[in-house]
């Protein structure tokens, strides 16, 4: 009976800070990234973020081990990938990408620093290239290389993540050029 007890307050205790991850518990996982996403990229409500946008039957992807997730989306709500580069401290900058397949391709491409249960936008000191929204960004479910084309996949360059920034690699270049 005593082992019954531990084990249910285990379990409990488990699942109570899975259900409250993202309201001040640091982050562990993509998921957990994902969820302290703004509502700058939502039209969906907190509970359909979850239930309807990462089911995997949508083909929602939550990669916990590589660091990736993609929350498909439908005409108003946009598709949401959300990719971890690991920096050398140990901790994460967050890369989003919010796409928009209806009519013309849309795609707003963002980076982000976890600080204290709030995402901070830091685009501007990792990226030092313009991210236009008429672009097509493949965040890497495996790597650290961002692929950038153009609205015809026409392979532009690539971004690839040094620990630290985005490093531009022009295709058909060996050698990297700092951004």
């Amino acid at each position: 009976m005593i082992t019954l007890r531990i084990i249910l307050f285990v379990l409990l205790a488990a699942l109570g800070g899975h259900l409250t991850r993202g309201q001040g518990t640091k982050p562990l996982t993509v998921r957990d990234y994902y969820l302290l996403l703004p509502d700058k990229y939502f039209e969906a409500e907190q509970e359909q973020r979850v239930k309807w946008m990462l089911d995997p039957k949508r083909g929602a992807i939550v990669d916990v081990k590589n660091g990736y997730l993609l929350a498909p989306g439908d005409g108003a709500q946009m598709s949401i990938i959300v990719c971890l580069f690991k920096k050398h401290d140990g901790t994460y900058v967050i890369g989003v990408d919010a796409i928009n397949w209806e009519g013309a391709y849309y795609s707003r491409l963002n980076f982000y620093r976890y600080d204290n249960g709030n995402l901070i936008d830091v685009t501007k000191s990792v990226v030092r290239v313009a991210l236009p929204e008429e672009r097509l960004y493949e965040l890497p479910r495996y790597g650290r290389t961002i692929q950038v084309a153009n609205q015809k996949r026409r392979q532009l360059y690539d971004l690839v993540w040094n620990g630290r920034r985005f490093l531009i690699k022009r295709r058909g270049q060996s050698s990297m050029l700092s951004s």
